[in-house]
């Protein structure tokens, strides 16, 4: 069999991870829900083969879809979820560990404002945040206090202006980009700089 993916039509890859048998999976549905399962649990298979459904797999509820994932091995740092109101929520891994095999995990973040991003950090780092008003803010997630209920409305990180809403979030390296530096600020919320010398939102790249 070939050692290159194969996918079906409209099908593309969202994220890949290198990880061991003795890790978790975490998987977060657009049903407010996470789904555990642990990697051993999936069959080892060449990169041709077209892969396990996991909405079968798991047991999703009908029409619920996976939205982003978490490998785990120990439960540490922390994930964040970022809401088109402004919000964010920072929520320890370890709320999601349970001591049972229970794989379903119901009010697994908070289902007050659409989603827009979920990012799992190891520790604390930068974040570019956008609206789609064309602001930006430039904050580190220390600012953001971690909260053990994992279905909170989150904290204001920025504040869009009338009918805009929060429509990016994404990790950066602030390293030799003074470009970004002017847009950090150090207390929340904020309403943010007008981007204008920011590429679309659809060009960045960070890494």
């Amino acid at each position: 069999m070939s050692s290159e993916h194969k996918l079906k039509d409209g099908d593309f890859i969202t994220q890949t991870f290198e990880t061991n048998n003795k890790s978790e999976i975490i998987f977060f549905t657009d049903k407010y829900q996470a789904y555990k399962f642990k990697i051993s649990a999936f069959d080892c298979t060449k990169a041709s083969v077209l892969g396990e459904y996991i909405p079968a797999k798991l047991g999703f509820d009908e029409n619920e879809n996976i939205v982003s994932s978490v490998i785990t091995s120990d439960y540490s740092g922390f994930v964040m979820f970022f809401y088109e109101n402004g919000k964010a929520l920072k929520v320890p891994l370890k709320s999601y560990e349970t001591k049972t095999n229970r794989k379903k995990l119901a009010n697994a973040y908070s289902n007050k404002s659409p989603l827009v991003k979920i990012l799992f950090l190891e520790e604390d780092t930068d974040i570019l945040i956008r609206t789609s008003g064309n602001r930006a803010v430039l904050l580190n997630t220390s600012l953001v206090s971690l909260k053990t209920t994992r279905d909170s409305a989150g904290i204001q990180v920025i504040t869009p202006k009338a009918k805009y809403v929060l429509s990016s979030a994404e990790t950066v390296n602030t390293e030799n980009n003074d470009n970004l530096e002017k847009y950090r600020i150090n207390n929340i919320p904020a309403v943010g700089l007008l981007a204008k010398t920011l590429a679309g939102q659809n060009q960045l790249s960070f890494e």
